[in-house]
């Protein structure tokens, strides 16, 4: 007469165990490196390749406007820096744009110094909020300047400024005035917003992303405590441990 050997029975049983606990372990430990990226992309805004822009206008709601992307050639080599912005959102209304200087696309709009400057103009009414992407190249042939990109806010009749800035520099050797922010193109660039401006104009300054990875860290984690609950075996191992079970052992003597 054959026997099962009630030990195989046991160390199934232990395997079983010892995946559900070692499961949510490795599972967790990922997401913990995920949130982690998050956290880490999220301190790095002054010296990221791309940037979101977050303009407050409430004080300038109603005003017919114009955003002005300039990127001026500081180094001689021309062409060797790019600007893409994405589509403007807003609460306000978009009116007309202009990409006629070496300026490319719609919408992205790229803008390149290989005319010595590249320019794009957005009309618009303010609303309250105005927010856009920036991504950008940082090449320094490492003659004269680096090449420089700024954003200033006009009135669309005038051309003339709306708002005044702490970032005015008129005589650089590329020069810029009440700009809302700017870009000095070379490794490890420097994103340059306003911190005073007159009417007050607040600007905030983030790496498109961050949030996302955050949101999905913390999703990840809350997936992770339902399985926690409701633990499974896989298929492969259950099958592995009926498999054993129904192995023939050898008969004890005398049987």
């Amino acid at each position: 007469m054959i026997h099962p050997n009630p030990n195989h029975s046991r160390t199934a049983a232990g395997e079983r165990q010892a995946m559900v606990k070692r499961r949510p372990r490795t599972r967790f430990a990922a997401t913990l490196a995920a949130l982690a990226s998050a956290f880490i992309l999220g301190g790095i805004h002054h010296n990221a390749h791309a940037v979101l822009v977050n303009l407050d206008t409430t004080l300038l709601s109603g005003t017919s406007a114009r955003l002005d992307f300039a990127l001026l050639d500081g180094d001689g080599d021309l062409g060797n820096n790019t600007v893409t912005i994405s589509p403007i959102v807003t609460d306000g209304t978009l009116g007309g744009d202009d990409c006629s200087v070496g300026c490319t696309g719609g919408p992205p709009f790229t803008i390149s110094d290989a005319f010595g400057l590249g320019q794009f103009l957005q009309d618009l009414t303010l609303g309250t909020t105005v927010s856009f992407d920036l991504s950008f190249t940082t090449r320094f042939s490492g003659n004269g300047a680096p090449d420089r990109l700024s954003l200033l806010l006009l009135d669309a009749g005038s051309n003339l400024t709306l708002v005044h800035t702490s970032l005015d520099f008129s005589s650089d050797p590329v020069p810029v005035q009440d700009a809302l922010l700017i870009v000095d193109h070379s490794p490890g660039a420097q994103i340059r917003f306003a911190t005073v401006s007159s009417p007050a104009l607040p600007i905030a300054v983030s790496e498109p992303g961050a949030g996302a990875l955050f949101s999905l860290g913390l999703a990840l984690i809350g997936g992770q405590r339902i399985r926690r609950r409701h633990p499974c075996v896989p298929h492969r191992t259950e099958a592995a441990a009926q498999a054993r079970l129904s192995t023939p052992t050898h008969p004890h003597p005398g049987e």
